[in-house]
């Protein structure tokens, strides 16, 4: 199956509520950076668009989206449904409460897991989550699924609500490329030994760091994730292969003799260096393969079994120099066996 590549931007919960509020800001900032720097195929939000799915939030939230030249899609927040469980003001505002969209050859499954209260979905949403997700892999389509609630969030029940055991069905039953989840406020990747899901930090109330955004990257076989804060300067780098081990759900995924590295970057600033390094070898020249894009050879032949270190940094005219680092799989044998894991661990939440 052959894909051409996809970018988009995730960015956290926004909680828009009042103009002076600092995720207000960084939601405009997020905008300006989509269009000036990333210009991504599409920008999709998490859910929690606002706070309280009033009026004057929703012309916030809209202030935002207006600014965006490419395309934005959105999710159902449990705040997006604020006092108002058949989400009309949602409908009024954004749109459908669950829908689906190809690009490339992905098909993003776009869920409303707050269709009941607290959290859950209904039997006609089942059956369509069901029926489009067969639908893209008899099509030769790889599926995302999009939703608000995060399976692994801390201190939350997630399967004990309506829909979510035929949920978990489906999810552990068919090809999921990955799950993008925000509600957390945190950020945090996970691999259940089948399947993996991001969260990207909230830009309301963010936990673990600064707000911002992530920036997805998928290709076949590559999935990267790069997040970018309202304190970072300078370029962006993201590794887009090998992938990092959080991600690595098959042997194909890890590294089983000489290869690639393969790199990205976005920057307003002219790059004038690409480096990269294994471990803690010493840092080497990428090669440019197109704009804006390198490769590094890995010397996956002589590399030992097990886990490694690859570093990516780029140093813009102005000597501003953005970093990327994974860590990857290495097994001559091809063998890979997942196992579940999250990254980071996190034991506790303020705001879910």
């Amino acid at each position: 199956m052959s894909t051409k590549p996809v970018t988009f931007v995730w960015p956290g919960d926004l909680h828009l509520e009042t103009p002076e509020r600092p995720n207000n800001q960084v939601a405009q900032w997020m905008a300006d950076e989509v269009n000036d720097v990333i210009k991504p195929d599409f920008v999709q939000f998490a859910g929690d668009n606002v706070q309280h799915a009033r009026d004057a939030e929703w012309a916030l939230f809209k202030n935002v989206t207006s600014k965006l030249k490419i395309p934005f899609h959105a999710l159902v927040g449990d705040h997006d449904a604020h006092h108002d469980p058949g989400c009309y003001s949602y409908k009024t505002n954004v749109g459908p409460t669950y829908h689906a969209f190809s690009h490339g050859d992905y098909r993003f499954i776009c869920l409303n897991t707050n269709e009941c209260r607290p959290l859950g979905m209904k039997d006609d949403q089942v059956i369509w989550f069901r029926y489009e997700v067969d639908a893209a892999i008899a099509r030769n389509e790889r599926v995302v699924v999009f939703q608000h609630n995060y399976p692994f969030q801390v201190w939350e029940d997630f399967l004990v609500y309506p829909g979510m055991e035929e949920w978990r069905q489906v999810m552990q039953t068919r090809p999921i490329t990955a799950l993008f989840a925000g509600h957390t406020h945190y950020g945090q990747m996970a691999n259940d030994g089948r399947n993996v899901y991001i969260t990207s930090r909230s830009i309301g109330d963010p936990e673990g760091g600064a707000a911002g955004y992530a920036i997805v990257h998928l290709d076949e076989d590559e999935l990267a994730v790069a997040y970018r804060t309202n304190e970072d300067k300078g370029p962006i780098a993201m590794i887009t292969s090998p992938r990092r081990i959080i991600l690595a759900t098959k042997a194909a995924h890890i590294v089983t003799g000489p290869t690639e590295a393969r790199a990205r970057g976005w920057s307003v600033i002219p790059v004038t260096s690409a480096q990269a390094r294994i471990d803690d070898g010493a840092w080497s020249d990428m090669h440019e393969t197109d704009e804006m894009s390198w490769s590094f050879p890995i010397p996956g032949d002589t590399l030992s079994k097990g886990e490694h270190t690859l570093e990516v940094r780029l140093t813009d005219e102005n000597g501003e120099t953005g970093t990327d680092r994974i860590v990857f799989a290495c097994d001559l044998t091809g063998r890979y066996n997942p196992y579940p894991m999250v990254d980071p661990v996190v034991k506790g939440t303020k705001f879910c």
